[in-house]
């Protein structure tokens, strides 16, 4: 009994190193382009990407530890947290561009998932 609730904790603990990785690339992200137009790119190219990886390893079946850290730095990447003070603390041309651009990328990109992982799994 004691190693099958080890096997549980095993991606709960992958998610949290995941995340940790996550969040300090979205530092790094935010460090690096601090412009407000830089960050906007910045914002939707890492959700594009993270979702669209996060949408692989979802419909790509079971998860494995590796998977779980890759996942916990996507939805920690992503952070829509992020984007929504990003949306209200820019001027107003920016702050629509953030609204509407950053969930346009991250579905468009859960879909290429989606769709990557449906090609793979035939």
């Amino acid at each position: 009994m004691p190693a099958r609730h080890r096997d549980a904790r095993t991606p709960t603990v992958a998610l949290v190193i995941g995340g940790t990785a996550g969040a300090l690339l979205r530092y790094a992200v935010a460090t690096a382009w601090p412009q407000p137009k830089q960050l906007w790119v910045a914002t939707t190219v890492t959700a594009a990407v993270a979702f669209a990886v996060a949408g692989f390893i979802v419909a790509s079946g079971a998860m494995s530890t590796v998977r779980a850290t890759l996942f916990g730095l996507c939805a920690s990447a992503a952070s829509l947290s992020a984007w929504s003070v990003l949306t209200i603390s820019q001027p107003p041309t920016l702050s629509i561009a953030f609204l509407i651009g950053v969930p346009a990328a991250a579905l468009a990109g859960l879909l290429c998932g989606l769709l990557a992982a449906r090609v793979a799994a035939r």
